[in-house]
């Protein structure tokens, strides 16, 4: 289940989320997008996070996989922004922002994918 290939694209799918979370930022509130997408504890977090793609998809249907790392990938790093580091957005804007980095990378991970 977690191999090097699978660690590999797991960091490559954080740190594209991330930077797609950054940018999204930039767009809707127009927060400078360089220290965002450079922020080593931001792309640390997307990462630990995005690990949880590698048993999502090893155990789940495609559709389940999916659906279980769209939802974990958005909530978990949104109650992180809110209640460990105090993000002082909305919930809907947390909850957007990261339901992008979500997405994109559990679209890098699933088109990567290879079942063992």
């Amino acid at each position: 289940m977690f191999t090097p290939r699978t660690v590999l694209v797991v960091i490559i799918a954080g740190i594209l989320g991330t930077t797609f979370n950054a940018i999204a930022v930039n767009i809707m509130a127009g927060e400078e997008v360089m220290p965002l997408i450079t922020s080593l504890g931001r792309n640390l977090v997307a990462i630990i996070v995005a690990l949880l793609l590698i048993p999502a998809f090893a155990r789940g249907g495609n559709l389940a996989a999916w659906a279980i790392a769209l939802i974990t990938l958005t909530v978990i790093p949104s109650l992180l922004a809110k209640f460990v580091f105090g993000a002082a957005a909305p919930w809907q804007f947390v909850l957007t922002v990261n339901g992008i980095y979500a997405f994109v990378a559990t679209l890098i991970y699933a088109v990567s994918y290879r079942k063992h």
